[in-house]
């Protein structure tokens, strides 16, 4: 058939631009009102414009020129999606017809110098389709991933010069004003006296052991220390202060048989049971000292002359070697004196020694003997840190215990007198035939304070002292000894002026 083609009264440039049945079935005055005003901008503003009616039926094309809409383009810094249904087009020619027809859309237009400011993008070629076009925001993703494919085939268009989009805008770092800043908590709430009520609330405490409360306590109860349970505590916490230099103690009496070297031996072993750092007795007695009988015998029989005499003691298990140990890890160097010497112990002697043991030992105890005269005694007491002055509950003990102490005063030493205690010793069961109380109130008024040691069975045995075997008064007496001894430490280093160490 050679008739001519129906074009249902179109014309003949429409139909070619529109083609099929879209050119066919397109109204005549909308075709024709449209076709002249076709150009570059309204086309792309009707192939970007909504066409999805609001209600849901079969979208309406006569807006956007009665023409299928193309793929998705890339999407414009202009453009902006706002919602199903609706869209931003580059172009403000398309405006005045789309919003007539879609009052009910919203529209944003890019700027006019950021619209002309970069060329367009080259389009993919327009695919004719039936589908209802739905730009949502899938649609700006399909369009994005549709110009990386044609910026990786035509590389040359993306390098034209003014084609690249602007560099996005960084947002500065917002300033902050730290001079104002407001406490989380004020130093008023954060003292250390609040956070320790609020640690005490729910503080886990010891669990008594002795008396009527370990008794409940072993059949489920949970109490606490009682007050004697917590003496006992502090003062053995003050027994445990810390030294910051070598700290030397001597144990003197001017009157023999008082148990000066049984107050060594007990005293040396509750130091160094309650204490973590090492503590040294040594029998300064050069003439018969038995510290060793009331302590440890050395196996070789060593003493503190070999010592001084001895050479490449830089290790302190060379040094050990010369000592003996007892229950109470206490180390003890025996006098030189035997049977068969000829020769005493000097003051030079027992300075080389302890200068090795100063080294090695943070306390270091010495039992002196009864002649404060000779060398080795003298050397002693001027080397001291503080002095325990032994007597016995009689009156013949009072007297040489107050000799002591004038002799003290009188030679110069008035730093031991200072840190001077006075050792109440009984040697018998039955009540001292004086009064004690007269005897602590005569030290009392020399300001010197007093500690009294009960009889012991054990300590009376003159054997080897050994803390567990004595009773409960007698170890708490050597307790608060060593206490009271121990709150003369030195503290720090500059408190070791007042010291009488080795001036």
């Amino acid at each position: 058939m050679n008739r001519a083609p129906s074009m249902n009264g179109h014309s003949t440039e429409s139909v070619r631009a529109r083609g099929g049945y879209d050119a066919f079935f397109a109204p005549v005055d909308e075709q024709a009102a449209a076709a002249p005003s076709q150009g570059p901008v309204a086309q792309e503003a009707n192939t970007s414009a909504s066409v999805e009616p609001s209600d849901g039926g079969t979208p309406d094309y006569s807006a956007a020129g009665s023409e299928v809409p193309a793929p998705p383009r890339a999407v414009e810094r202009g453009d902006r999606f706002e919602g199903a249904g609706s869209v931003s087009a580059t172009s403000a020619a398309a405006r005045p017809a789309a919003e007539t027809r879609y009052p009910n859309q919203t529209w944003s237009a890019q700027e006019p110098g950021a619209a002309t400011a970069a060329p367009p993008v080259p389009q993919p070629p327009a695919r004719t389709s039936t589908a209802t076009p739905r730009f949502t925001a899938a649609a700006e993703n399909a369009s994005a991933a549709w110009e990386s494919a044609n910026s990786a085939e035509n590389p040359r268009a993306t390098e034209q010069p003014g084609a690249g989009l602007p560099a996005p805008r960084v947002p500065e770092r917002a300033a902050y004003d730290t001079a104002g800043r407001a406490e989380v908590l004020p130093v008023a709430l954060t003292s250390a006296d609040l956070l320790a009520d609020i640690a005490a609330a729910r503080r886990a405490q010891l669990k008594s052991q002795s008396g009527m409360r370990g008794a409940l306590n072993k059949v489920g109860f949970n109490l606490g220390l009682s007050p004697a349970e917590q003496r006992t505590e502090h003062r053995r916490g003050r027994i445990r202060r810390q030294l910051t230099s070598t700290y030397q103690i001597a144990v003197i009496s001017v009157k023999g048989g008082v148990g000066r070297t049984t107050v060594t031996a007990a005293l040396g072993s509750t130091f160094a049971v309650l204490r973590p750092d090492r503590v040294v007795a040594i029998d300064g007695n050069p003439d018969f000292g038995d510290l060793p009988t009331r302590t440890k015998r050395h196996p070789y029989g060593l003493t503190l002359r070999d010592l001084a005499q001895a050479g490449n003691l830089d290790a302190f298990s060379a040094v050990h070697s010369f000592t003996s140990i007892n229950e109470a890890d206490l180390a003890v160097i025996a006098s030189p004196w035997n049977t068969e010497a000829t020769e005493a112990l000097s003051g030079q002697e027992y300075t080389s020694a302890v200068e090795v043991l100063r080294r090695h030992y943070n306390l270091v105890i010495v039992d002196c003997g009864t002649g404060v005269l000779d060398s080795v005694t003298n050397t002693v007491l001027r080397t001291s840190d503080a002095v325990v002055v032994v007597t016995p509950a009689t009156v013949g003990g009072v007297k040489g215990a107050v000799a002591t102490l004038n002799w003290l005063n009188s030679h110069g030493m008035h730093h031991l007198i200072a840190k001077s205690i006075i050792s109440i010793v009984h040697h018998q069961a039955a009540r001292p035939t004086v009064e004690v109380d007269q005897i602590e109130k005569l030290f009392s008024s020399a300001q010197r304070p007093t500690r009294i040691v009960p009889y012991d069975a054990h300590l009376a045995e003159g054997g080897e002292v050994d803390l567990r075997l004595l009773d409960g008064d007698t170890a708490l007496a050597f307790e608060e000894l060593a206490a009271s001894l121990a709150d003369g430490f030195p503290s720090y280093p500059a408190a070791t002026g007042d010291r009488g160490g080795w001036r």
